[in-house]
């Protein structure tokens, strides 16, 4: 699955050419037409200096005067009522949020983000633990979580996986990470009749999830009396099934779907689910822990010796520290994937997944300076008017959904997780025209945990700076009633999942990506409102 350099060098070489070639092609067609006749008579965007002297891209002219103004706890009240409509996500009657509220309830959007994501779902619970009026729905989202993972299939998956590690090389055999939330039976996206062809091989999803299931019973949100039989069926294999695959070794698709590489943040956070887990059963001395355990235990005690050992504590903190090896490796090394040749195409250092490492729950085996340099990373992928997933991608990269007519748009988001198909659309890529993602408000997050903990003041007082100037970016790309990317018309005050770039004439404009709004973004930036409020009362700002 490797590519050598000359395969890369010729890729990359031909992006000019292919990327121009592309642009000419929409030209005429209707989707590139109504862009650019909005653009000859309006201006999305614009940009705003703000009082910590950054320049922020702005599309909301509200907005914009968020961003001129001084942030403290009174701006963030504000700002947090205004937005109060804005950052709602409503839960299905199953219990899910899908991962984008493109269509209305019950229709179908031919982009599938309607479907069920584990990673997004849980980065919604973490914001609805953030709202004492949700708490009732966090509960309900994690057990709904919790309930898909019990499913007769995928508890099949778990166990084949641990039965014949090989299985884990088949993105279609491990356990799923993607669903259709309207099915009775939690089943696979169908297309023309068939189960989507998806990279499940996502740990990174496993271990946010399990993460999140072990902190609700440690902050009393889940009490014993919800592990029921099934579900603690499924939950005794995951220690099994990371062992198996050698998670600390192990290639998965992670955060973005695409090419399986032996990626940090997977590694970090199923190595953080462990973390989690240990705590819970070993180490916590809190009553809703003690009360878990007195139901656990003699659970476990009915398994084979198998299940058994591998909850073990002893099994427990090998598995962490084997995962915490290889994330400072690779943070040594540079960061996401660098474990492989620079020419090989895995080879990756900046990658905003990094950000994972320390939200939406910190890898307590990490120290502050090992986060620092994760961020210092990620930092690097900033732009005016997002943050890129990673250099080169081609996700939404220049005049990617304005399609030649009759095309359908829906191939656009399909799997792209093989090298050919990967290397397909990395050909199509228009040159820094990369998809600039709502990433601004994980960095927030990411710096309001570093400030909490730092015992350095001067550093803590770049934190807080750098944490307001990711919330004005992150505010920056609500929408102000321009079109989308594809030429539709966009409501304003959503959160799209991404400012994308188009070219119209030569000339690099930007616009909300049609994937609007987006339940994650929404989540993350709720997340990052609330966090820096509670750092201003606590400032007393």
């Amino acid at each position: 699955m490797t590519a050598n350099k000359r395969v890369i060098s010729l890729t990359i070489g031909l992006l000019l050419a292919s990327g121009a070639a592309f642009a000419q092609e929409n030209r005429g067609t209707a989707g590139y037409d109504n862009v650019k006749q909005y653009l000859l008579s309006a201006k999305p965007c614009r940009t705003v200096l703000s009082p910590e002297g950054e320049f922020i891209t702005v599309f909301n002219d509200k907005v914009a005067d968020w961003v001129k103004a001084k942030i403290d706890k009174k701006a963030l009240s504000d700002i947090r009522r205004a937005l109060k409509d804005s950052l709602y996500i409503k839960l299905n009657d199953r219990g899910f949020a899908p991962a984008a509220s493109r269509s209305a309830e019950k229709e179908k959007d031919a982009t599938h983000y309607d479907a069920i994501w584990v990673r997004d779902n849980v980065w919604v619970y973490y914001s609805l633990l953030e709202d004492p009026a949700r708490r009732n729905d966090a509960r309900r989202l994690i057990l709904a979580l919790w309930d898909y993972y019990s499913t007769d299939a995928q508890y099949k998956r778990f166990s084949g996986v641990i039965a014949d590690p090989a299985i884990a090389q088949d993105e279609m055999a491990v356990p799923h990470i993607r669903f259709d939330g309207s099915s009775p039976a939690l089943d696979d996206v169908i297309i023309d009749g068939k189960p989507q062809h998806w990279n499940h091989r996502q740990i990174d999803a496993h271990g946010i999830f399990f993460t999140a299931l072990a902190e609700a019973f440690t902050k009393g949100l889940l009490t014993p009396d919800d592990l029921t039989e099934k579900r603690f069926k499924a939950l005794s294999l995951y220690p099994s099934f990371l062992s198996a695959i050698s998670f600390y070794d192990y290639e998965d698709a992670g955060s973005w779907e695409e090419i399986t590489r032996k990626n940090t943040s997977s590694i970090g956070l199923a190595a953080r689910s462990l973390e989690a887990w240990c705590d819970l059963l070993y180490k916590n001395k809190e009553k809703p822990a003690d009360a878990l355990r007195k139901k656990f235990f003699p659970m476990l005690k009915k398994e084979n010796e198998n299940i058994k050992r591998s909850w073990s504590d002893g099994n427990l903190t090998f598995l962490v520290n084997k995962g915490l090896e290889t994330v400072r490796y690779q943070l040594f090394l540079g960061g996401e994937s660098p474990d492989y040749k620079p020419e090989d195409i895995h080879f990756r250092r900046a990658d905003a997944a990094l950000i994972t490492l320390i939200q939406p729950s910190p890898l307590e085996g990490l120290s502050e300076e090992e986060m620092r340099k994760a961020l210092l990373i990620v930092e690097t992928l900033k732009r005016p008017a997002g943050v890129l997933r990673y250099n080169n991608d081609s996700y939404q990269g220049g005049n990617f959904w304005i399609k030649p007519s009759g095309k359908d748009s829906a191939s656009l988001t399909a799997d792209t997780s093989s090298k050919d198909a990967f290397l397909g659309r990395l050909g199509g890529l228009i040159p820094d025209t990369e998809a600039q993602w709502f990433f601004d408000s994980l960095l927030a997050m990411a710096r309001l945990h570093l400030a909490g903990i730092t015992k350095d003041p001067k550093l803590r007082e770049q934190d807080i700076y750098l944490a307001a100037v990711h919330i004005k970016r992150a505010l920056g790309q609500i929408t102000g009633g321009s079109i989308t990317a594809d030429g539709n018309t966009a409501q304003p005050w959503l959160l799209p999942e991404s400012i994308n770039t188009v070219v119209v004439d030569g000339q690099k404009y930007y616009l909300p990506s049609p994937i609007v709004p987006l339940n994650w973004a929404k989540a993350s930036l709720g997340m990052a409102l609330a966090g820096y409020e509670k750092y201003a009362e606590g400032a007393g700002q």
